[in-house]
């Protein structure tokens, strides 16, 4: 029987703290190689240098997944989406109930790469598999920027309220009476004793 679908290269990477598994294999189940690198920039270039001579080998488009998106995979996934090669993310609660339902062998870095290679062989033919790998859409630079501030915004409001708390403790402890008098110490005339 012939495959109607195109060949792909699949990459897989089991991301760690330290360290990240990666297998890399094809679209029609042939695995082609497994190898470890680490979190940091000489790591990143042996990982793009081995998926460009397979993509050199096979001239096909390339799928990456990876489980920790945004975590400890940046900026990994930055460099994928940069690269634009696309981006999946192996959602871990799915993974596990996945793995309940199709026990494999004892779990290790290496096997759980292998896995995520088995989810996107997977992924067409059962739903539960689909669901545990989902693409990463590209990001707006605009939506990043904005995501950047509201965040710094929420920093900022939260260090607000624990700056007030902490004043409205030492004037209630300095000044009992004086906080019922405004019942806000926010208050700009607290600010001006000095």
């Amino acid at each position: 029987m012939i495959s109607l679908m195109p060949l792909e290269i699949r990459v897989s990477v089991d991301v760690g703290c330290h360290n990240h598994n990666v297998a890399i294999g094809l679209s029609s189940g042939e695995l082609l190689e497994e190898f470890e690198i680490v979190h940091q920039p000489e790591g990143f270039r042996k990982f793009f240098s081995h998926i460009e001579a397979h993509e050199q080998k096979y001239s096909c488009p390339v799928s990456v997944a990876m489980e920790g998106y945004n975590g400890y995979a940046r900026p990994l996934d930055s460099l994928v989406r940069a690269r634009n090669y696309r981006l999946f993310n192996i959602n871990n609660l799915k993974l596990a109930r996945f793995k309940e339902i199709f026990p494999g062998s004892a779990k290790t870095d290496r096997i759980d790469a292998r896995k995520g290679l088995e989810l996107f062989q997977l992924r067409d033919s059962l739903p539960m598999a689909k669901d545990a790998l989902q693409e990463v859409a590209a990001v707006p630079e605009e939506n990043q920027m904005l995501k950047r501030l509201s965040r710094r915004r929420r920093r900022l409001v939260n260090e607000k309220g624990r700056v007030l708390n902490t004043l409205q403790s030492d004037l209630q402890a300095v000044c009992p009476g004086l906080l019922t008098l405004t019942n806000d110490a926010e208050n700009l005339w607290f600010l001006r004793f000095g």
